[in-house]
């Protein structure tokens, strides 16, 4: 890893904000903090004295911070009863991995709440072909929740960082495996989250990185009653870097999936949903519920190979009409149409899917959301599940796979035109593992295996692809094959690209007086 830069010295551990203010007789530069830019005052006074002395910069965050989730659990973990019926997370195993690429010089990871550890885990690399640099580190299990804190050097193009968590088991309440990437922080996070119905526990935790506390505001909208008024509190507050819970199951019982918008009042809080389902004694499967894309009109959805069953869930602030069409090989497929009723939860169970079919593709007449529900069956009735959310298209993206897993990675091109996307693969050491070509035509999705990228692949990145590229990880591993579990989990591709915000300085006399 490379030095410090002199520039960046006076850093606190952690600063959540970068401040700039100048302000003479004569001029006032914009104030910008982090990645939120506010613009001068329009009307407020006359027009300045000199029209055409104005100046414009790009400004850009010069930190990143992700939350990186917990290992799976059971909510209720409560030994009452007879041994037999108590629950268990059986032989629960889990991994993290991280991996930061472009112009970085430093990515730490630290335990929530460690304040200002300096024995956090440091990832480490090496320089690639294409000359950028790659740092990758691995946690053999994620107990508790991390923060990744990546410091740039510049917001240079595929420059950014990824992680990603998992959980698996072959015994227990919660066989199968879940995954998740880790998420940025922000003042509103918004759900599409499973039944509440008996037998299913939805798990909502929110952490707080910041240095100060903050009180969360949890709205919740289900599929019969509308807007729902918890039968819980409606309010959270979290401690700085802390973190709360809330049961969405006992908030909104019986309902059949839940839109739920967590709203933070004074902090960027990260969160995420655990969900579990058990029928009686039967598990039926368990996942993290990320944080949705912002609604849109035109979406896709990635889908498992294999013979899972898919449910749609959308939710919409005004009535929509999507349409849907599966991806296949060569071409889109028509599913139908589902009709979301605006402030309500609508799902649709989708048939008939073809055997080439990877993904998706909704467009609707009025901006919504969108999450599927994919399931797959074990033996004995056991089941595990995946919740995947619709996810936007990048240029330059990446992920990270958990230590101990391997993956099937599904890739869709929105597209008119075919496209070829070259996948690259990094071993743990961040040394490249191998390349792939793949080629996919117009509106088409497919399938590649990461062992395809070399032996151990770490992590994945896509550089300059066309932006119509929409892919993500199916990861699992050998314990899960061997004992002939049922599992199934998702992690989607991050974005390489640090948001940029243009800043104007500009002559008004006015404002001084």
């Amino acid at each position: 890893m490379r030095e410090e830069p002199n520039r960046l010295d006076d850093f606190a551990h952690r600063t959540r904000a970068v401040a700039t203010t100048a302000v003479t007789g004569v001029a006032v530069i914009a104030l910008f903090a982090a990645l939120t830019v506010v613009p001068p005052r329009s009307g407020a006074h006359d027009t300045p004295a000199v029209a055409d002395a104005t100046t414009s910069e790009q400004a850009s965050a010069r930190q990143t911070l992700s939350y990186c989730p917990a290992a799976m659990t059971i909510a209720d973990t409560a030994s009452y009863g007879d041994e037999e019926f108590r629950t268990s997370t059986g032989d629960l195993a889990s991994a993290r991995r991280y991996a930061a690429f472009g112009s970085v010089f430093h990515a730490q990871v630290d335990r929530l709440g460690a304040d200002g550890s300096s024995d956090g885990l440091v990832l480490e690399g090496a320089r690639d072909a294409e000359g950028s640099d790659v740092f990758i580190a691995g946690q053999d299990k994620a107990a508790d929740a991390a923060i990744l804190d990546t410091r740039l050097l510049s917001a240079a193009d595929g420059t950014g960082s990824t992680g990603a968590v998992a959980s698996w088991a072959t015994t227990g309440d919660i066989p199968g495996i879940a995954a998740a990437s880790c998420v940025t922080p922000a003042l509103v996070q918004r759900f599409l989250v499973p039944s509440t119905t008996t037998g299913n526990t939805q798990q909502l935790v929110v952490v707080n990185p910041s240095d100060k506390p903050t009180s969360v505001d949890i709205a919740i909208w289900g599929t019969e009653h509308g807007r729902i008024t918890p039968a819980t509190s409606s309010v959270l507050t979290v401690g700085a870097d802390g973190s709360a819970d809330m049961l969405l199951n006992a908030a909104a019982p019986d309902e059949q999936g839940l839109y739920v918008s967590v709203t933070s009042r004074d902090a960027a809080v990260g969160a995420i949903v655990r969900s579990v389902a058990i029928d009686g004694l039967t598990p039926h499967g368990n996942d993290y519920v990320a944080p949705l894309d912002a609604a849109a009109t035109t979406q896709t959805i990635m889908l498992p190979d294999g013979d899972a069953t898919t449910t749609l869930s959308a939710y919409a602030d005004k009535d929509a009409t999507i349409t849907l069409s599966w991806m296949s090989d060569h071409g889109l497929v028509d599913i139908g149409r589902l009709d979301a009723h605006a402030g309500k939860v609508t799902l649709k169970e989708l048939k008939d899917r073809p055997k080439d079919a990877h993904a998706i593709l909704a467009q609707s007449d009025t901006p919504c959301t969108l999450a599927a529900q994919s399931t797959v069956e074990g033996a004995d009735g056991q089941r595990d599940y995946a919740v995947i959310g619709a996810h936007a298209a990048y240029a330059q993206s990446a992920l990270a796979l958990p230590n101990g897993t391997d993956a099937t990675i599904a890739l869709a091109n929105m597209g008119e035109k075919g496209a070829t996307i070259t996948f690259t693969g990094y071993d743990g050491k961040g040394e490249q593992s191998g390349t792939k070509r793949v080629k996919v035509d117009a509106d088409s999705s497919t399938t590649l295996d990461a062992a395809d990228l070399g032996g151990v692949v770490a992590a994945i990145r896509v550089d300059d692809a066309d932006a119509t590229i929409v892919w993500g990880a199916f990861p699992t591993n050998a314990t899960l094959r061997d004992a002939k579990t049922a599992a199934l989990a998702y992690v989607p591709a991050t974005s390489l690209d640090v948001p940029r915000q243009l800043v104007h300085a500009f002559n008004d006399p006015g404002i001084v007086r």
